[in-house]
């Protein structure tokens, strides 16, 4: 969807669990390596993997086929992680972006850096970026949000691509973390909408919905 509303996402192939060997490592080499297995709707990192050669293909395929029937397989880029919250019906208004920066032996945010490692990542919001590529990351999370529809609330993810900022869609998260210190309301916050507030807002947005379903027959 993203890709055919011209959005920036990085290449891509998708693997399914039926898929022979021999087209697993020719979907791989057509990405080249190194580069990222992950299950195609999942959560958390959860069967993430980065691939530095074709040895290690078929090991992270199957274990990021135990979260999904699909896998995606995507170009490795070397980037900054930025998020950005997103809320609203049919006019989304995106907030600050964060950034999430790996710390100690992580490569990227995984589950254990996640969850486990309580050092494992530094949290930073807003991020320190300049204002243009700010304000150009906002509107791409804004056009990302409307083109799947979304409503209510979500994080989108970026690739913030170093050494030529070249930015790309990573995905969205439709039901984000949503502690007082989540990234999600974290984000909200830095731009002027505390927590109390947000909540009452993606209540009156739920409220709004239903009337507007309530009037389809």
């Amino acid at each position: 969807l993203w890709r055919d509303h011209g959005l920036p996402i990085v290449e891509f192939s998708v693997v399914r669990e039926p898929d022979g060997e021999r087209a697993r490592r020719a979907a791989a080499s057509a990405l080249g390596y190194p580069l990222f297995v992950k299950p195609c709707a999942a959560g958390s990192s959860l069967g993430a993997c980065r691939v530095t050669d074709e040895p290690g293909l078929a090991a992270a395929l199957a274990d990021a086929l135990r979260y999904d029937t699909r896998a995606l397989l995507e170009r490795f880029i070397d980037a900054r992680e930025i998020e950005c919250s997103v809320v609203g019906n049919t006019e989304p208004r995106a907030f600050l972006p964060g950034e999430v920066i790996p710390a100690g032996s992580h490569g990227f945010y995984s589950y254990d850096a996640k969850y486990t490692d309580p050092d494992g990542a530094a949290l930073e919001a807003p991020a320190r970026l300049p204002g243009p590529l700010q304000e150009r990351i906002m509107r791409l999370a804004e056009s990302a949000y409307a083109a799947v529809r979304c409503e209510g609330m979500a994080r989108v993810d970026f690739f913030l691509e170093r050494g030529t900022d070249a930015v790309f869609l990573n995905e969205i998260n439709t039901i984000p973390g949503f502690t007082s210190i989540s990234m999600f309301p974290r984000m909200c916050e830095v731009s002027g909408l505390p927590y109390g507030r947000l909540l009452d807002t993606l209540i009156d947005l739920a409220v709004a919905r239903d009337g507007e379903r309530r009037r389809i027959r």
